[in-house]
């Protein structure tokens, strides 16, 4: 898997958490709250806004990931790269929305989002048809 193929996993992956997470979290409790204080666009915004960063470290980890999974021989394809970029946004979305309190520190979780990316690409790279697609073009 050369350094492009890699970029396409993480800017797929940034694509994926842009898109899915702001739905998501507009989908979950807390949204008319958040509405509330800066109004309705305002909240897309700034679900917009910090779906970007999280969409940067949950790529980081895909391409971490891809290069793994490089070094095993196994590409990533794009499909399995979207689909755990999606169920990574939505699992973080709602574990935030139930541990927001006892979340002390952005380090922490960011690495705990890059992690859960790292592990959720290997078991959908894992759990895709060997038919599908690859990033090695």
């Amino acid at each position: 898997m050369n350094s492009f193929s890699i970029l396409k996993v993480f800017a797929v992956s940034l694509l994926v958490t842009v898109l899915v997470g702001p739905v998501a979290q507009r989908l979950l409790p807390g949204w008319e709250a958040m509405a509330a204080d800066v109004g309705s666009g305002g909240a897309w915004f700034a679900s917009i806004m910090y779906h970007i960063v999280y969409g940067i470290i949950i790529g980081a980890g895909a391409a971490l990931a891809g290069y793994l999974a490089s070094r095993s021989r196994k590409p990533l394809s794009l499909s399995s790269s979207a689909i755990a970029a999606a169920i990574t946004v939505l699992l973080f979305d709602i574990g935030f929305l139930l541990l927001a309190p006892a979340v002390g520190h952005f380090a922490y979780l960011a690495l705990l989002l890059m992690l859960l990316s790292l592990l959720l690409q290997w078991i959908v790279a894992r759990i895709r048809p060997a038919g599908s697609e690859s990033t090695a073009s």
